[in-house]
């Protein structure tokens, strides 16, 4: 127990990159240094999480730490994994007032928003990367963007709807019972139950990327409890925080409802992906990892969550499309990181927020 929580706290201090990050330093430790669990029992607990709702670095964590030493494992790791970043968040809540009153570190935030937008974008490579020979993938992609642009429903119900979709289209390829599928929902009474984070950590797919547009539609769409600014620093400061993305809602909450909104933000978002992973998820891993409507499921499910995401990026940079050093930012980091893929985002961050205030101060 104490390794696991020596191990994943070092992991939530110092995991800048992203969940796939996170997730390839958990294979390295456990499979190839430590040899704890075989490389094919990880790889498939690593595909059938992505098929669960909620954050799969999280999950990924709470999985091994259930494996190694039960129920309390599990939970250790996943406390241990969010814990530093969560803090750090909470200290950015408490300071963030100061931080964008003052006009040249808001100006190094809003420099570092343009590379984060290209960073969550080619994010978006690993979940396409599956399903790039997919037709209808791709048709599903296309569609929910237009029913994300519109705002017509909410992602959750998208990315459960779609995944449906894809299992009826494969396994029956009947377009009468798919338009019966789509009408026999109550869409109104769907739409309320997707305001709270308990909700959003309970039926979203993907990475803690694709938490990003149902936060922003409740949070800042919906309910007007945050600006799109706040929204949009909390992202930053998700992402220069090493751990899960996911650590961004404890931020949101913190300026919504102090400490308490942060404490159940983060706890909303990790119940139901904890307890998926440390009761029924390794007893049904053997049976899932058979079943091939998994894999339909997740490739219909993963077109929402992209479309989700390059959506949210849109609005979030809605202020910035007209300022030349947005798209100078933005498309050279989206480029450097094409090229470069390992390069450090904190770094790269760092550079953009740098960068972005030396064009204020000449131009």
């Amino acid at each position: 127990m104490k390794d696991i929580a020596r191990y994943f706290l070092y992991l939530g201090s110092t995991g800048f990159g992203g969940p796939l990050v996170l997730i390839q330093q958990m294979r390295q430790q456990y499979v190839e240094e430590k040899k704890m669990i075989s490389g094919v029992q990880f790889d498939q607990a690593f595909a059938l999480v992505k098929a669960m709702p909620g954050p799969v670095a999280f999950q990924m964590a709470v999985f091994l730490g259930g494996r190694f030493a039960g129920f309390w494992g599990g939970l250790t790791a996943g406390v241990c994994l969010l814990l530093p970043a969560f803090i750090m968040m909470v200290l950015a809540g408490i300071f963030y007032s100061s931080i964008v009153s003052n006009v040249y570190l808001d100006t190094f935030l809003q420099g570092i928003l343009f590379s984060a937008s290209a960073v969550i974008v080619m994010s978006l490579k690993s979940l396409i990367q599956p399903n790039r020979s997919s037709w209808l993938f791709w048709i599903f992609l296309a569609v929910n963007l237009i029913l994300f642009w519109f705002n017509l429903l909410p992602e959750p119900v998208l990315i459960i709807l779609f995944g449906l979709l894809a299992v009826l289209i494969k396994r029956y390829s009947s377009s009468a019972l798919l338009s019966a599928t789509f009408f026999m929902f109550d869409w109104e009474a769907i739409y309320k139950l997707t305001k709270t984070c308990l909700y959003a950590g309970a039926v979203v797919f993907g990475t803690g990327y694709a938490l990003l547009p149902v936060l922003k539609s409740n949070l800042v769409d919906l309910d007007a409890l945050i600006t799109l600014k706040q929204f949009n620093d909390g992202v930053i400061f998700g992402q220069m925080t090493p751990g899960p993305i996911t650590i961004t809602a404890s931020f949101l909450g913190y300026e919504i409802s102090g400490l308490a909104g942060a404490v159940m933000a983060i706890a909303g978002i990790s119940f139901f992906p904890f307890f998926h992973i440390s009761t029924w998820f390794p007893k049904a891993m053997d049976w899932m990892s058979r079943q091939k409507w998994v894999a339909w499921f997740v490739m219909g499910a993963t077109s929402a969550v992209v479309a989700g995401i390059l959506i949210t990026v849109v609005h979030m940079n809605e202020s910035s499309k007209q300022i030349p050093a947005f798209w100078v930012l933005f498309l050279g980091s989206l480029i450097w990181l094409y090229r470069k893929p390992k390069t450090p985002v904190l770094l790269l961050f760092m550079i953009s927020g740098l960068a972005y205030v030396a064009s204020s101060l000449v131009f």
